[in-house]
């Protein structure tokens, strides 16, 4: 194996995550790196000798993406520390750099005389993903590049910098979730209002940083040869075998199988809570009268709980649970200055995955610990493929394996609610059908707002409150006038940073609620399936990796006819006035 000076290599053999050096990533030696590799490559004699390359060139993407991930950790950890900030604005600055070296090093791979031998040994799906990739990257964006990346972290730093004043004590914006679905009423109104004004008085600054990503990605979609972002976006998210036509077939499927259920179960809540008011827009967090389900402890008593179900639930999972724990990639607690959401990251040159939260003290936080770790077990299953593109599937898959894992912990829920599991359990089940409009609305609103990318500020939020009442017509903001005028998807960060992103979430819901149904008539054989799902990496694009798993494709077909029956058939069998005690 070919070494490279200089450049920080890693080793999985480490105590806690919190003491692993970051160091200020050597661009400069890396970028010569892939340039010693590229060469090397054009002058391989064998297939053999290639082969050997291609392997190195795995060992240096581990690395350096290792030293990103570490980075962007650290900064979302901490967003005022300076230091982490300054390490994060220079990846944000020399990343394309980096970019721009290893497309050189896969157009040599791609031209390789040896390339029928090397597509034997690693698989024609890296050469596929690699064509595809190239139509996402050229010199002439780097420039463009950089400024997206900028845009992006000053999204983050803007929002992860808000502290909200409520009742004499300081709250990031995730923290004071808790008291979004507070039992009583004036608590919520008060937060509400709080919270929402914050993005109220932000409003023109957030309206400009997305203007300007759309233009840039725009500008970048045009040098590169398409009409407009969504065929970029599309190639960026690595979409092989599904384009925005099925997109938009998929969400009138939502809007015709799923929205007059979500509008049920919307309209039983109002029933159940009765205001004589009415409901507010602050109201529909409250799910029930008493109270949403809380978990019985706070995060470290989560953390213990966790471990105890996972050690029932399989050795596999038990196994990379504590390791998580007991190395310190657990990051649950919010706090001023974290940056918010949650997300996995696999650290490729560690060999572990890592675990971002924002716990409030809400059912919330069992959702993100069993979600998450849906993630992190995919990521050590997966994380064993040599080639690293096969370890982790596109993001429409990536969120099967976690949301999945939601309801396969299912019958674990009493270690984490006590009497309340199945109150619990039913708000779950419904939460996920009720998402599901919210998931189209975000995908239609970045298309729309892609496919014209001159509208103004004002103009896109009015045609997000205009889908807003076709797929979520429950809701009325009276006299909240940020939210009415259509400012309600300026807090959803995957708006920003991740464009296109947002419909593989109800992708994955209905797979998800596969695993469920099929869990219910067998547990362990649903278990099983889930787990030879997560080893199967992205070793196959996404329809064909569904049928290598056995799992019905939610595009296609009756599926999600199907699959919202059986949810139907589920929810019928709970009663939820018992419940709401």
């Amino acid at each position: 194996m070919r070494t490279f000076s200089g450049i920080q290599h890693f080793d999985e053999h480490f105590g806690l995550l919190k003491d692993v050096p970051v160091e200020k990533p050597d661009v400069a030696k890396i970028v010569a790196a892939y340039g010693e590799l590229t060469k090397a490559l054009s002058e391989a004699k064998s297939p053999e000798e290639a082969a050997s390359v291609v392997r190195d060139s795995f060992v240096l993407s581990d690395d350096v993406s290792t030293a990103f991930n570490l980075v962007y950790i650290r900064h979302e950890m901490d967003t005022k520390d300076e230091y982490y900030r300054s390490l994060s604005d220079f990846v944000d600055e020399n990343g394309p750099k980096i970019q721009e070296a290893s497309n050189a090093f896969d157009q040599v791979l791609l031209a390789s005389p040896f390339r029928k031998e090397l597509e034997s040994t690693f698989g024609s799906l890296l050469f596929e993903e690699i064509e595809l990739s190239n139509k996402t990257f050229s010199p002439a964006i780097v420039e463009d590049l950089v400024e997206e990346n900028k845009l992006s972290s000053e999204y983050v730093n803007l929002i992860s910098s808000a502290l909200i004043t409520y009742k004499g004590t300081n709250y990031s914006l995730s923290q004071m979730g808790k008291f979004l679905d507070d039992p009583d009423r004036e608590v919520r109104r008060e937060a509400s209002s709080l919270v929402w004004g914050y993005y109220a008085n932000h409003d023109e600054e957030i309206g400009r940083i997305y203007d300007r990503m759309i233009q840039v990605r725009t500008r970048m979609a045009k040098k590169l040869g398409y009409p407009n972002y969504l065929g970029l976006g599309y190639a960026r998210m690595g979409r092989l075998d599904w384009t925005a036509e099925d997109a938009k077939s998929y969400r009138q499927k939502i809007l015709e199988y799923i929205v007059p259920v979500a509008n049920r179960i919307h309209e039983a809540q109002k029933k159940r809570l009765g205001y004589p008011d009415g409901m507010h827009y602050y109201d529909w967090a409250m799910f029930y009268k008493s109270g949403n389900p809380v978990p019985q402890g706070g995060m470290p008593e989560l953390v213990d709980d966790a471990r105890k179900m996972y050690a029932d639930m399989s050795p596999i999972a038990s196994q990379y649970f504590n390791q998580m724990a007991d190395h310190g990639c657990l990051d649950l607690m919010a706090r001023p200055g974290k940056a918010g959401g949650g997300f996995m990251c696999w650290l490729s040159g560690l060999k572990t995955s890592f675990i971002f939260a924002n716990s409030n003290g809400t059912s919330e936080d069992v959702d993100t610990l069993t979600h998450e770790f849906g993630h992190s077990l995919q990521g050590f299953l997966g994380g064993v493929q040599e080639v690293p593109n096969y370890r982790s599937p596109g993001a429409e898959c990536c969120e099967m394996h976690s949301m999945s894992m939601e309801f396969l912990t299912y019958p674990w829920m009493e270690q984490f609610f006590g009497k309340a599991a199945d109150k619990y359990r039913y708000q779950h089940l419904c939460d996920a059908i009720t998402f599901l409009p919210y998931g189209d609305i975000i995908d239609d609103f970045q298309t729309y707002c892609y496919e014209n990318p001159n509208l103004t500020h004002q103009e896109r939020k009015a045609y997000w409150r205009k889908i807003e009442k076709l797929y979520l017509p429950h809701l009325d903001y009276e006299d909240n006038a940020f939210l009415a005028s259509g400012g309600f998807w300026e807090h959803q960060h995957h708006v920003f940073e991740n464009p296109l992103y947002y419909l593989d979430y109800t992708i994955a819901y209905i797979v998800a609620l596969e695993f469920f149904l099929e869990s219910r008539k067998d547990w362990k054989a649903a278990f099983r399936k889930y787990v030879s799902f997560c080893e199967l990496g992205g070793t196959l694009p996404f329809r064909k990796l569904l049928s290598k798993a056995g799992l019905a494709n939610p595009m296609d077909g009756d599926t999600l006819a199907r699959v919202s029956q059986g949810v139907q058939d589920v929810l019928s069998e709970f009663d939820p006035d018992k419940l709401d005690v």
